[in-house]
């Protein structure tokens, strides 16, 4: 089995465009939502977590879209689980999430955005740190200090470090409307990501 099909996504159904985000940024927008998305699966084939991976994939695709500015927010998160998970819940369903699975979705998304992290016993904390993780892999868009190690949750985020700065430079000056597309640039990247 190829290593992106037992996530069992369509991936051609999560292209983005500006529009379905509250803002247009180049700091939380198109580009770095893909980005983390990347990471999710990424990640999800390090630690084998796949249906934590898969959820947090869909978590990663709206993450950011209910932002009303780039700076430090803590309720964005919230708001997208409140606004924008009703926009794209038949397209997660399609794709293989269940009722209980929005539930868990709706809660991640929720939580990005605060520093508090759930309890290691936590059974959506898998779902949260593959979400959270990613999100701060892409944080060298900020520049080279902010991509802190110490703040990563995942053992295997760690050797992802390198991978996330190739993609990084590699997209920082495109704007794409398909995620095949980055799917694409990341396998470039000497990271096998189909």
């Amino acid at each position: 089995m190829q290593p992106l099909k037992q996530f069992g996504i369509s991936f051609g159904e999560f292209n983005l465009n500006s529009s379905q985000f509250d803002i247009d940024s180049r700091i939380h927008g198109v580009m770095h939502t893909y980005r983390v998305m990347c990471h999710v699966l990424k990640l999800g084939m390090a630690t084998g977590k796949i249906p934590e991976a898969r959820n947090a994939f869909f978590a990663a695709y709206i993450h950011d879209m209910a932002r009303s500015h780039d700076g430090y927010c803590a309720e964005h998160g919230s708001e997208a689980a409140a606004g924008k998970l009703p926009l794209y819940a038949g397209l997660f369903i399609k794709n293989g999430a269940t009722n209980s699975d929005l539930m868990v979705i709706e809660k991640v998304v929720s939580n990005h955005c605060e520093k508090e992290d759930f309890k290691k016993n936590d059974p959506d904390w898998h779902t949260m740190a593959l979400l959270k993780d990613a999100d701060a892999l892409d944080r060298i868009r900020l520049g080279e200090d902010n991509l802190k190690p110490e703040f990563l949750r995942i053992p295997e985020t760690f050797r992802l470090i390198d991978f996330a700065k190739t993609l990084f430079y590699k997209t920082e000056n495109i704007h794409l409307q398909d995620f095949a597309t980055i799917l694409k640039i990341a396998q470039l990247t000497n990271q096998e990501l189909y």
